[in-house]
């Protein structure tokens, strides 16, 4: 009778044992199965950066290369101003024309700045373009480390170890349903990537016509500084002083009968009863 009791409660303990060594080995593989799907999520989070930090080194590259262009323009004013120096040195008249109109020409230090200000504006606007796909990144990892955790806080809570079954599905739903929100946020956030890559693209279509602008204002000037210096110089300089004048008294001369080399010339006045105020000569 002794042996036959002793017999049933190894038995007892031996379905004991079973019964929590299969346990043991189900929450052991839930653990593993959340460990799994945590380790996918924080590669969610990390991969959203990842996109982030590449969209934004792409878009600030592209703005960071009109330095080349505001470099190539400050070096033609450089070369502008070291030829304009070297025509100060051939003589004083030279020296004059040069002095008469060289603030007519661009500042380096202004064309700088207005290039410097357009790719500020460029700069300013990288925050703005990665915005809305910080809040998905975030509510995304918000999603992991409460809404998730608190699931899986609430199945260990109400199952625990007594419900193995249960607890098993619990978590299998806390996981599709996170695996669901994944999903809709990874669609947003694709979304969201193109629109700032195409709204990129126009910014830095703007950035160019910006600094396009302060480029050919600034040759403009240079060419209109540089035509009138060489006309100077050549003796064709406008005549200032004579601006904002209008003679009637207007008196058409062949340019075959102009001879620099002859101290004299024909008389425009002969035959006229009254010298006037003035005469123009419009030469033909």
């Amino acid at each position: 009778m002794i042996g036959t009791k002793i017999v049933a409660i190894l038995a007892l303990l031996a379905v004991t044992k079973a019964q929590q060594s299969s346990i043991d080995t189900i929450l052991i593989r839930n653990d593993e199965y959340l460990n799994s799907h945590r380790r996918q999520y924080a590669l969610n989070v990390w991969y959203y950066d990842v996109q982030m930090e590449q969209f934004r080194e792409s878009y600030v590259k592209r703005v960071d290369d009109m330095e080349y262009q505001k470099d190539a323009l400050l070096n033609e004013l450089k070369n502008r101003d070291e030829n304009l120096y070297s025509l100060t040195l051939l003589s004083d008249f030279s020296k004059t024309c040069v002095e008469k109109y060289k603030p007519s020409m661009p500042v380096a230090a202004d064309v700088k700045n207005q290039v410097d200000r357009c790719t500020d504006t460029a700069h300013y606007k990288t925050d703005n373009l990665i915005y809305t796909m910080e809040v998905t990144n975030k509510t995304l990892q918000n999603h992991y480390d409460n809404v998730f955790e608190k699931e899986v806080s609430r199945c260990q809570s109400n199952y625990g170890t007594t419900k193995t079954a249960n607890y098993t599905l619990c978590l299998a739903n806390a996981v599709s349903v996170t695996n669901a929100f994944t999903q809709s946020s990874q669609q947003q956030f694709s979304n969201q990537l193109k629109n700032a890559y195409n709204t990129g693209r126009l910014e830095i279509k703007t950035l160019h016509e910006c600094v396009f602008v302060v480029h050919n204002n600034t040759l403009t000037k240079m060419s209109q500084a540089n035509t009138h210096i060489d006309r100077c110089i050549h003796g064709m300089d406008d005549c200032a002083q004579c601006s904002k004048h209008f003679c009637r008294n207007v008196y058409n001369m062949a340019a075959s009968s102009i001879d620099p080399n002859s101290p004299t010339m024909y008389n425009p006045f002969q035959g006229q009863s009254e010298t006037g105020e003035c005469l123009m000569l419009n030469i033909y």
